[in-house]
């Protein structure tokens, strides 16, 4: 716990302090979005098949913070810095380099408690690895269709 409360703490005041290039509005979305979309891969992956889960096996209200204040200031600050006007090779390289961040982050939070968090069932690390940039295509494409619809109104 207590390391999910550090990271909750860094990741928030990160995306306090550093996110400008988003509107309230675009944040709100993406803070919603993240949520709605977190609690849809775990229902299946984490609570029907087995494959993970955050501190004790079930759904508890020890998850609320892990879904509620830990991704979406990680989008946040994905988002914010995304290289929208480069090249696709630089799109790219920002992608894995996230994925590799978040893996990272994932390895760390498998750690025992109190740092740790994360718990396998069949899941791997790998899986992830693989996982994160797709999850973060869908989060860019949801992103542009927001954009697209504040300016069509």
């Amino acid at each position: 716990m207590a390391g999910l409360i550090i990271a909750i703490i860094l990741f928030n005041t990160a995306a306090f302090l550093t996110v400008k290039q988003l509107t309230k509005s675009q944040m709100l979305h993406m803070w919603v979005f993240t949520i709605v979309f977190q609690l849809l891969v775990d229902l299946y992956l984490g609570h029907k098949y087995q494959g993970y889960w955050y501190f004790n096996y079930g759904v508890e209200w020890s998850d609320l913070p892990v879904l509620t204040l830990l991704g979406p200031p990680t989008i946040l600050l994905f988002l914010n810095r995304f290289p929208f006007h480069t090249s696709f090779l630089k799109r790219l390289s920002y992608i894995i380099l996230w994925s590799l961040l978040l893996v990272i982050y994932e390895a760390i939070a498998l750690i025992p408690e109190p740092w740790g968090y994360f718990h396998y069932g069949w899941w791997k690390l790998g899986y992830s690895a693989l996982s994160y940039p797709v999850t973060l295509l869908i989060v860019l494409s949801y992103y542009k269709w927001v954009c697209h619809m504040e300016k069509t109104d």
